[in-house]
């Protein structure tokens, strides 16, 4: 009896290797097909993956090199609907973003990366409308992602550094493919409705 139960835990430790070898290749859902859309949906191929990291809301953010080497920020979900692309080109702000964040740090206490980050999008959103930060992520770059949105659940996505730098700032509704609005008013789903 214990050769029996000695040697099938041998052979469980002599097949386990391969069973692990195929975990090394697992991705999230949604994955795979949010890079696929990213890199087909940029214009200027051949685009080349960089990175991907889940965005906070459900969706992705994948980082995309087009044929000239420059930088695309897109934001795809598990269908391969994308809903933002975005070229980035330096700090929107040209070093002003620093005097921005310590205008919300009267106290003067030292701020933490993410929330410097934070601050910073939540400035630059309060001179749009009145908007409540709802996710903050790693941008898989050293970066941060911020999602914030409106009382009528727009949302809109503030990629910006811990250094008070902001490189991209952009309302998220609908994919970039369907039309704004119909001839009724309505338009796509709602951001909460577009997953399944």
């Amino acid at each position: 009896m214990f050769r029996t139960i000695a040697s099938a835990a041998l052979a469980a430790a002599f097949f386990a290797p391969a069973a692990g070898a195929a975990d090394q290749d697992w991705r999230p859902e949604g994955h795979d097909s949010a890079v696929a859309a990213c890199l087909d949906f940029n214009e200027y191929k051949p685009a080349k993956f960089v990175d991907a990291v889940e965005d906070g809301l459900g969706d992705w953010i994948v980082w995309v090199d087009d044929k000239d080497g420059d930088l695309w920020l897109c934001n795809a979900n598990e269908n391969g609907e994308v809903y933002a692309n975005v070229l980035l080109n330096g700090d929107l702000l040209d070093g002003g973003g620093t005097e921005l964040v310590a205008k919300g740090n009267e106290s003067g206490r030292r701020l933490g990366p993410a929330e410097s980050a934070e601050r910073l999008c939540a400035a630059v959103g309060d001179y749009m409308e009145d908007l409540e930060i709802v996710a903050t992520v790693d941008d898989a770059l050293g970066d941060y992602l911020v999602w914030l949105k409106n009382g009528s659940n727009a949302y809109w996505m503030c990629n910006a550094s811990a250094d008070a730098k902001l490189y991209s700032f952009e309302s998220v509704q609908y994919p970039l493919d369907e039309s704004e609005a119909s001839d009724d008013g309505t338009c796509c789903a709602p951001f909460e409705d577009r997953r399944s």
